[in-house]
């Protein structure tokens, strides 16, 4: 093999190393940038909980100084204004699971159904 078709060959490789480091640096980037944006939209959406938390505690307050000045919770029903706390129509929350406790057999007997009727 010649000397100048090695240094073709040396050269094809190196051009696709170059290639092959590109496409990783590109999709690096795009992996980056994504978290990026999602962390921009967690920040976001941590203040607009902050916010909605101190709207609704303005609400709360202001909404009792309505009933303190003799308004009567019907009558800001009629005027469209929802009691604190209740939440607007929408996606319901989830329930929370039940927890069952074991029975309080502080006596150590055990009933059975056949004691129940004494």
């Amino acid at each position: 093999m010649a000397r100048s078709e090695r240094y073709a060959r040396a050269m094809d490789i190196n051009d696709i190393a170059a290639k092959a480091a590109a496409k990783i640096d590109a999709a690096r980037d795009a992996k980056v940038n994504a978290v990026k944006k999602a962390a921009a939209s967690g920040v976001e959406l941590a203040e607009a909980a902050q916010l909605l938390a101190a709207a609704e505690q303005k609400y709360a307050q202001d909404y009792q100084g309505a009933l303190r000045a003799d308004w009567s919770e019907s009558d800001l029903r009629g005027f469209g204004l929802d009691a604190p706390g209740k939440r607007a129509a929408g996606r319901p929350r989830k329930k929370a699971e039940r927890r069952t406790s074991a029975p309080d057999n502080r006596s150590g007997q055990v009933e059975s159904p056949a004691n129940n009727d004494q």
